[in-house]
């Protein structure tokens, strides 16, 4: 059987030899027709396949032998504790015979000495009670001698037949064993040769399509060839175009770059104004019948005249983005604070309740996208009161 298991492996490393070098085809699209890298790939799938099923093969094999192995050396156990029960019974038989004749003798002697004694009882008064307690005596030893004898015969008897058994046992799964592997040998080369004769027939089908390939791939690189030639041609025409639109962008470039300087220097938009304050003049309280719209009369800055002293109000001369800041003072009496809104609509605030500090002081900033025409204005809480404040903003940049 060992000569056999060395047959398989040798198939098995005949048909299962490593494949050439390995082909690397990542990035290949997916086409309708067979390329070299799609052949190689069924024949590494094959490969591999082939593979697995010769390790599992392998593996159920080694496990047969390994089963075979420990029924084996069971069975040697088994046979040398059966030679060494019948040595060792053999023994005790021979020594029980050897007592038992013993005995034998013993008896005989003293029936010798009984007769002997009785004829001379009357003669000599001897008081031959004794010598019968000892002839009972030696009687009963031997009858109990002659019971463990045929008691251990029956118990060699059936130590005989439960090792038979087991040693039939073992015999019927050996040669049940034996069987099973000589049907997977079977298999096994029956599995061998249709493996052998699929992967003839697979790469015969491959080569074939590999040839075909190699015809179709002459005939489309002829074709990428033209169409490099071509496609060099169109190149060498559209790097002349572009040079000439290079030329025209840059131009385009300056001229931009000249209008937005010129419009940065145009737009410039900056204010700052306060509330005129005096000795014990403030501003609200606000109620419901008064207008909440603070109104910045004393003007410090106004590039561009975006902010109106009359009305308070800050109108974006253009699309941009601008910054915003206030701040309001006033007294513990009554709550300060100020809303800045865009187009009526709040967007910051402050906010100082009455408390026991003599003066309260709040400020905010915010920076906002405004359109043009977009107005900003700051207003008091219901309620408040304040002293004096100031409003500032100016445009950060432009947008178009």
């Amino acid at each position: 059987m060992a000569t056999k298991m060395l047959f398989l492996f040798a198939l098995f490393g005949l048909a299962f030899s490593k494949l050439p070098h390995k082909r690397h085809c990542e990035g290949e699209t997916k086409k309708d027709s067979p390329t070299l890298c799609s052949n190689y790939e069924n024949i590494e799938y094959l490969d591999k396949t082939l593979k697995d099923n010769q390790k599992e093969l392998q593996e159920r094999i080694a496990a047969v032998e390994g089963k075979t192995r420990e029924n084996l050396e069971t069975l040697s156990s088994v046979q040398e504790e059966l030679k060494r029960i019948k040595l060792q019974t053999k023994m005790e038989i021979n020594h029980t015979k050897t007592q038992l004749q013993e005995n034998n003798d013993d008896i005989s002697s003293l029936k010798k000495e009984i007769q002997e004694l009785r004829k001379s009882r009357e003669r000599e008064g001897v008081n031959i009670n004794e010598i019968e307690e000892r002839l009972n005596v030696t009687e009963r030893k031997l009858r109990e001698n002659k019971a463990k004898l045929e008691n251990l015969e029956t118990e060699t008897k059936g130590a005989f037949s439960d090792t038979q058994k087991l040693l039939n046992l073992y015999k019927n799964r050996l040669s049940h064993l034996n069987t099973t592997t000589q049907e997977l040998e079977g298999k096994v080369e029956a599995r061998l040769d249709a493996t052998k004769t699929d992967l003839d027939t697979e790469l015969k089908k491959i080569q074939d399509n590999s040839k075909a390939f190699s015809a179709k791939l002459k005939q489309q690189k002829a074709t990428v060839s033209k169409f490099m030639e071509e496609t060099g041609s169109k190149f060498r025409h559209v790097d002349e175009q572009l040079k000439i639109q290079n030329t025209t962008v840059n131009q385009q470039k300056a001229d931009t770059d000249t209008l937005k300087s010129k419009t940065a220097v145009n737009a410039k938009v900056a204010f700052s104004a306060t509330i005129i304050e005096s000795r014990d003049v403030f501003t609200g309280p606000k109620t419901a019948s008064t207008s909440s719209i603070l109104i910045f009369n004393r003007v410090f800055t106004n590039i561009g005249n975006a902010y109106n002293s009359k009305t308070g109000c800050f109108t974006a001369p253009l699309k941009g983005v601008y910054h915003f800041s206030f701040m309001t003072f006033g007294y513990n009496s009554y709550t300060s604070g100020a809303i800045l809104v865009k187009n009526g609509k709040y967007q910051v605030s402050t906010w100082e309740f009455t408390g026991p500090d003599a003066s309260d002081t709040t400020s905010n900033t915010v920076i906002l996208e405004l359109n043009a025409n977009d107005t900003v204005n700051i207003i008091l809480w219901e309620g408040g009161k304040i002293h004096t404040s100031v409003f500032s903003g100016f445009l950060v940049f432009p947008t178009s």
